[in-house]
């Protein structure tokens, strides 16, 4: 039930980073900056240690476990590539360039990537309480920028309004979808830890490469405080939660 709560809790983040795309841009290097130290906190001092624990539990080589680290980021990466996921904040919406098509297709990309957010949380409840809570924070401080990133990368490839306010719902909604499939899906032992280390390997992905390069395109300091604030709120999570 919690967990289904957390879940919820993203359809509102996800949709305030749209609108947030919309209507408030001075502010978002350091939303952005927060947003990749949580989503680097979880993945470096909650679900790592968790895999480690979990593949020792499950009599599981740790090594065989962190392949699926570099399995998760390189299938981001891959994804990414795919489906043009870079063009984010500040890459030209406002001059409404490029093909409709390759912004519906971005857009779709990152709603597969919001049900995989929802599909962590739901794992992580079902692991433990703390890992689902601190799961949970990043991925609501992810999910905003994940909203203000689909709103923005279908107006820069030249589609209206409302069609971005269309996909903006669909990315709302998919986190919730995929925290209900985790919890109500069986979950072997012997299979958590490669699903744990995937998923600290797209963490990494996201906070290094997709919001931490946002974050520092701007000539201020704050964004590296904000970065580092949101590090530490999760180790902060991790330890007393």
């Amino acid at each position: 039930m919690v967990g289904l709560l957390v879940a919820t809790l993203t359809f509102f983040s996800t949709a305030l980073g749209g609108l947030a795309a919309v209507r408030v841009r001075d502010r978002m290097h350091l939303l952005l900056g927060f947003s990749s130290g949580a989503v680097l906190g979880v993945a470096l001092f909650d679900v790592l240690p968790e895999l480690i624990s979990r593949s020792e539990a499950a009599h599981i080589a740790v090594s065989h476990a962190m392949l699926f680290v570099a399995v998760g980021f390189l299938a981001f990466y891959l994804l990414e590539t795919v489906t043009d996921m870079h063009s984010g904040p500040g890459h030209g919406h406002e001059h409404g360039h490029g093909s409709p098509e390759v912004g519906i297709v971005a857009a779709a990309g990152l709603s597969f990537h919001s049900f995989l957010d929802g599909v962590a949380i739901g794992v992580g409840f079902k692991t433990n309480t703390t890992l689902g809570i601190a799961i949970g924070i990043a991925v609501l401080a992810h999910d905003f920028a994940d909203g203000l990133n689909t709103v923005t990368v279908v107006l820069s490839h030249g589609n209206s309004l409302r069609r971005a306010l269309r996909w903006l719902l669909v990315d709302a909604i998919t986190p919730l979808l995929g925290a209900t499939v985790a919890l109500v899906a069986p979950l072997p032992n012997d299979v958590l830890p490669y699903i744990l280390g995937s998923f600290v390997g797209v963490f990494v992905y996201i906070g290094a490469s997709d919001l931490l390069p946002e974050a520092r395109d701007h000539d201020s300091p704050w964004p590296a405080a904000a970065t580092v604030v949101g590090m530490a709120l999760l180790w902060g999570v991790t330890r007393f939660v």
